[in-house]
């Protein structure tokens, strides 16, 4: 764990009362038919006293009149089972016209309309995890209209604003962002070898003098030997065509030298190639032109260049193409021989709603984002989609303009898990 992660959590540990956590769901027994009554549990596990129905489900009542609200998800995705009863004893399910609204962190709400199946009624749709909601319910039945409301938190985290800021969590909105796809590679930088010159003698002869280095630095024109000639037995200078660095020398005084013979390389390393190897399967994504991301590992910042150049053969010994990559080096930095990793940029798409990689979390068997209303804080279950390590994709389960924790949300489901928080229909 990261020092910044482990002083978040002792400043959170600090506040004591900071995080409040709501109505967890504690393990509950089964009624005999496999019938849960998941609303009704919500507001019993806070402490609160509430009346459960046959079905195990919250007994809402108006006069003689009676609603016995349960979520049944045995060998099915969770849907509304409504039961009703008149004096305590079962009414037909048919004379009851009944409406759900439920109301969700963030702004969400769904409209839950109802039909007859058995003796009892079914919602229209699935109740999504987690089954934190505001319930509204109506009921019709024989001209008269039942109305009731109720709070069914799960693993809801109060969050006063002092300990959000001393946690350092971050809350961000959902909105669009650039999805990169890429492609790593490994390679080794080499000089430009249209920035590089061969220094030969104009005539054979004797090395007199050597004036450079193996590593110097010279200026264009700078004189770098001298050659005593075999025909004229006059000395020559050999000077640099090039302004820049010795990368070769093969040159030392008093030996003959011929015509043609390079004894020194010039090269200019204000700019470098990286000749990265891509694999055969992967070599019809790559063209010329694409933005690539050098990484020299520790010890070396990152440097954005260009592939400049696609070898037209393979390799026969190792089934790779050799991709040039042409990179600025005004500070010397990229040094010819370095192995180093490219990251080619493949595509970046934009796609209308993504958030910040470190958001995503596990919680229970779902993928999760924290959502964020005021000072409270809940899981919400999504289907991510691409990414690239910055970014993730939402396919579904958010609506642009939700709040959600984007910088440690590790905090808000680690407070939940500590409080025992568990899901058991």
């Amino acid at each position: 764990m990261k020092n910044n992660q482990i002083i978040a959590i002792l400043a959170v540990l600090a506040l004591g009362a900071g995080f409040t956590t709501l109505a967890l769901k504690k393990t509950k027994p089964a009624a005999a038919d496999g019938k849960y009554g998941d609303g009704a549990a919500h507001r019993e596990e806070a402490g609160e006293q509430m009346e459960r129905g046959p079905h195990r489900g919250r007994m809402l009542r108006e006069g003689n009149f009676a609603t016995e609200i349960t979520i049944f998800e045995t060998g099915l995705p969770p849907q509304f089972r409504v039961y009703f009863y008149e004096q305590d004893k079962p009414v037909d399910a048919a004379q009851v016209k009944l409406t759900v609204k439920l109301k969700r962190l963030g702004g969400r709400s769904d409209v839950i309309q109802f039909k007859k199946e058995g003796d009892y009624l079914v919602g229209d749709q699935t109740i999504y995890e987690p089954h934190s909601f505001e319930v509204k319910v109506t009921a019709e039945r024989g001209g008269q209209t039942h109305r009731w409301q109720y709070e069914s938190p799960e693993a809801r985290v109060e969050l006063s604003p002092e300990a959000e800021k001393a946690s350092g969590v971050v809350v961000e909105t959902v909105g669009p962002a650039k999805i990169k796809a890429t492609l790593k590679a490994n390679g080794r930088v080499v000089p430009n070898e249209d920035q590089m010159k061969h220094v030969v003698p104009r005539y054979p002869g004797v090395l007199k003098v050597v004036l450079k280095r193996l590593g110097d630095k010279v200026s264009k024109d700078e004189v770098l030997a001298a050659v005593e000639s075999n025909e004229s037995l006059q000395r020559y200078e050999i000077k640099s065509d090039l302004a820049g660095t010795i990368i070769e020398k093969h040159a030392v005084p008093g030996e003959f030298v011929s015509e043609g013979e390079a004894i020194f390389i010039v090269a200019d390393l204000s700019s470098v190639w990286v000749d990265l190897n891509i694999y055969r399967q992967d070599a019809a994504r790559v063209k010329t032109g694409q933005s690539v991301m050098i990484d020299g590992g520790d010890g070396f910042h990152k440097d954005k260049g260009t592939i400049a150049y696609i070898s037209p053969y393979g390799s026969e010994s190792t089934q790779t193409l050799l991709v040039r990559v042409a990179l600025p080096n005004p500070d010397g930095e990229w040094r010819p021989g370095l192995f180093v990793t490219g990251e080619i940029l493949l595509e970046e798409v934009e796609v209308p709603l993504a958030v910040k990689a470190s958001a995503v979390q596990t919680f229970r068997d779902w993928t999760v984002l924290f959502v964020n209303e005021g000072n409270f804080f809940e899981p919400l279950v999504i289907k991510p989609g691409r990414s690239d390590g910055e970014w993730v994709e939402i396919v579904s389960g958010l609506k642009p303009g939700m709040r959600y924790v984007a910088e440690n949300s590790f905090l808000i489901k680690a407070d939940i898990l500590k409080s025992g928080a568990t899901h058991d229909h």
